[in-house]
């Protein structure tokens, strides 16, 4: 059996047991309640999409979990970054109270400028898109002109030949009641 002596020194045990002092743990609050902001604002962005663009439950819902992984992921590469992996009370509150301050704070005046500054580029986008297809409009417009009197002048002509048909078919009927009588008076006479 092979005994292993260890010389820890005081730098040495702050590092295995992960004694922060109070400015550290101070330091760290803070940067948790600024990733709680983060997280805030990445939610935000979800709840800015589903309001400019109108989808189904199921994309919610989708939505929702790719906001929980990416949360998840992101809080956990934290702690583990900045904290070697402990997870502190002090660090999870910090987190929500970031992200319940960013809520009450900034949220809704960011989704509101966000939201108008969509606005203003879709209006932007849509009047130049009708700046640049009104000369194809206009085009068509003419063009299709000639074609519409064309069609006109072609449904009054099968109009005029249903009607034709129209008086062929009665006539065809009176011709036919007639035929019918005549047959009937023969037999009567045979």
């Amino acid at each position: 059996m092979v005994k292993v002596k260890c010389h820890l020194s005081a730098g040495c045990l702050s590092k295995i047991y992960m004694i922060l002092s109070m400015a550290e743990q101070a330091r760290l609050f803070l940067w948790t309640m600024i990733l709680g902001a983060v997280t805030g604002v990445a939610f935000d962005f979800f709840r800015i999409a589903r309001i400019t663009v109108k989808h189904p439950d199921f994309l919610t819902q989708i939505e929702d979990l790719l906001y929980w992984l990416f949360a998840s992921v992101l809080i956990f590469y934290f702690i583990l970054h900045r904290n070697s992996g402990e997870v502190r009370i002090y660090a999870i509150i910090g987190v929500f109270s970031g992200m319940c301050l960013y809520f009450i704070s900034l949220s809704g005046v960011i989704i509101k400028t966000t939201i108008f500054i969509i606005d203003i580029i879709k209006k932007i986008i849509i009047t130049t898109v009708n700046i640049i297809m009104f000369p194809f409009k206009l085009l068509i417009n003419l063009l299709s002109y000639p074609v519409r009197a064309i069609i006109k002048w072609s449904l009054k002509r099968a109009a005029h030949g249903k009607s034709i048909a129209r008086k062929a078919n009665r006539f065809a009927k009176i011709k036919m009641r007639n035929f019918k009588k005549e047959i009937y008076i023969i037999r009567k006479k045979i």
